[in-house]
Parts: structure tokens; sequence; C-alpha cells
């Protein structure tokens, strides 16, 4: 199946948001369905959802003016009520930790074959939603550019800008998160690719950030032989995360520094994050410096140990609507390339298709 791909260049923002509306009407409408089912089975009505999508909309348009604009035109263009596209955008903070499995790998230069920086992840997420996400690329007016992976109706998530500055999200549960809505951080996400021109202004954005759910947000550039780094945001203030003596940086869906993990609230009911993040950590160790590649990486985390929480995870047949995970998407961002590569489906699939594509050509 092909990538699903919207180009924006309008000269507004609300342009822009409606120019998308009208393009994806039919997946924003897909997306839109999947949450109201997944938002009733959290226990939110049509009323709550209403209530926090416009509650989102104010805090939004507050942080990022431009951004509560073209949440207007993606509503306007697709047909949508504006607080049923303002849910949507703070569809973390109104699930918090009913979320999925997601894990991140980054490697310096000092790791790589290519000496460059190296991001990648893998996006775990309901198998409903399987046909409802883009790549989406951004020409701002002034000449900045951003790609972002993110599901229709959503202004952004994981992506890479003109300037270098990759962004890679893992979600994280803390007893502290939920309503009133802060920055929604799928919003937090967009403002990074749109704003920040390096790692520290990146991290300035982040940690910044008054948020009412919890995520790992890491930033890869290629400053200096590379630079990478994990804020783990949540209500109690930022953490941080760098890479270990070789450069490798790890994470999964549990905190793993201060304050955040005094509130941790996720592994009791998903302990399966431990074990990722073991497994991830002991299979890069296994990679000799300065040898690392992208397919290398791709290679450690094809695994499906765990089931459901496993690194490349697939769909138990049986399970129902809230339990259906999948590895949607895998990523792979090299800022020294301004490269931004976006895979359907899991590491697995990947290995398959590059196995045949070289079968094909012998």
């Amino acid at each position: 199946m092909t990538l699903h791909r919207h180009h924006s260049n309008e000269a507004s923002a609300g342009d822009r948001g409606r120019g998308l509306g009208i393009a994806q009407r039919d997946r924003i409408g897909l997306v839109s369905g999947v949450y109201a089912r997944l938002f009733a089975l959290n226990g939110l009505g049509a009323a709550d959802v209403t209530r926090y999508g416009l509650q989102a909309l104010d805090r939004i348009s507050a942080y990022a003016p431009e951004l509560g604009t073209e949440i207007e035109g993606i509503a306007a263009g697709s047909r949508l009520p504006v607080e049923t596209i303002g849910a949507l955008n703070a569809r973390t903070e109104l699930l918090a930790a009913s979320a999925g499995e997601c894990s991140t790998i980054a490697c310096l230069g000092s790791m790589t074959a290519s000496g460059s920086a190296l991001g990648i992840q893998t996006w775990d997420w309901h198998n409903e939603l399987a046909d409802g996400w883009i790549v989406w690329t951004i020409e701002h007016t002034d000449g900045r550019r951003v790609e972002t992976m993110t599901e229709a109706g959503i202004v952004g998530k994981i992506g890479m800008n003109d300037r270098g500055v990759a962004v890679l999200l893992n979600i994280l549960g803390h007893h502290d998160d939920g309503p009133p809505v802060g920055v929604p951080i799928h919003v937090l996400c967009r403002s990074v690719l749109d704003r920040a021109d390096g790692a520290v202004s990146a991290l300035e954005l982040v940690a910044a950030a008054e948020v009412s759910a919890s995520s790992a947000i890491t930033i890869v550039t290629d400053e200096e032989g590379g630079t990478a780094c994990t804020v783990e945001v949540s209500p109690a203030g930022p953490g941080f995360v760098t890479p270990d003596d070789r450069g490798v940086l790890v994470h999964t869906n549990h905190f793993l520094e201060h304050p955040g993990r005094d509130g941790e609230s996720a592994v009791r009911d998903a302990p399966g994050t431990i074990l990722r993040l073991d497994l991830a950590r002991r299979r890069m160790a296994a990679m000799p410096s300065g040898t690392v590649s992208a397919d290398a990486v791709l290679a450690a985390m094809a695994s499906h140990r765990g089931g459901a929480s496993a690194m490349c995870c697939h769909p138990d047949p049986g399970a129902a609507l809230g339990d259906r995970w999948t590895t949607l998407a895998t990523v792979v961002a090299e800022p020294a390339l301004r490269e931004l590569r976006v895979h359907r489906g899991g590491p697995c699939q990947i290995a398959a298709a590059s196995t045949m594509a070289a079968a094909a050509r012998q």
C-alpha cells in the first residue's frame, strides 16, 4: 500500500488547513469516527468531547495562534465541527495513558557508519487507524519547510524540518495526567518543527510547555557530529535523557528520569515497555561503534517478543477495539540529509520488502 501524502504551500494558515481538510476529507472522517469510539470506550460522551475540544482550541490558539487558525481551516474544509478537530488534536490528552507502545532509537555520529546522527522509531497504535495517517509536507511562505507524519486532521507528530531538526515521539503515563487540557502534545511537536532551528531552541520549546499528557519527545540533529536528547514532558515538569557513552539513546514508554518517574503510572498496566527497552539496549550494545546503519537498527527492532507490546507488533485477530495494537509505521530520520523516510508497517515488513527487492535484482 502506498503512502498517503499531502503538500501545502498556501500563503495563510487558514487556507493551508482548508486545503488539507478538502483533500483529506474522507480520511479525516475515518479518523474522527475511530476516535469517537475510542473516546466512548474511555467514558467520554459527545458532550465531554465537545467541551474538551473547545478547551483544547482555546489552549492551542493561546499557545500557537497560527495552528488554531489552521485547525479552524481543517474543520471548514472537512465539514466537521471545529470542536471535533480540536478534540482530535488533543486526542492524547483525552485518552491519557490508555495509549499504545512505541520504541525509539537514536545514534550519534560516533556510532554510525556515515558519521552522521540517525533517529528511528516505530509508531504503534490502533489497527483501525491503519488508513488514517498521512505524510504532510508544508512549505511556509518564508522558506521554512516541514515534513510530518501525522493522523489526518492532526497538525503534526513525528517529523523533520529544513534546518535538520528531527522530532520523535513516545507516549508516557503520569498520575497527574488529565484535564484541564494543557498544550496538546501533537501541537507541541508541530510547533518545534515550525520554529526550531537547532537542538537548543527545540529543547527550550519542549521544556517550557505546560502539558496535561505525558510524552517522551526526542530531538535529533546533526550539529557537531550529532545531538540527541529526549525530553520527558509531564505535568510534573520536564526531565531529560541523553545518549550513553557510546552515543546511543533508547526510549520506550516509561519514565527514565525525574521528576516524571516519581509519578509513573503506565508500567503497572504495560510492563512490556521495560523488556523492550532492555532488548533494544542490548541489541545496540552488540553493534561496534562506527558501524551502525539504518538497516542495522531496523533489524534490531524487528522483534516480536511480547506480542502486543513487542517492538514490532501485530494485532491479535481476536482483540477488540482499543486493544488491536499494531506497528502502523516505522520512521527513519537522517538530519544531515534533511530526510524523513516513512515506511508502512513494522521493521519486519521493511526487512521482507528489502529481501524481495534484492531477489528481484538478481
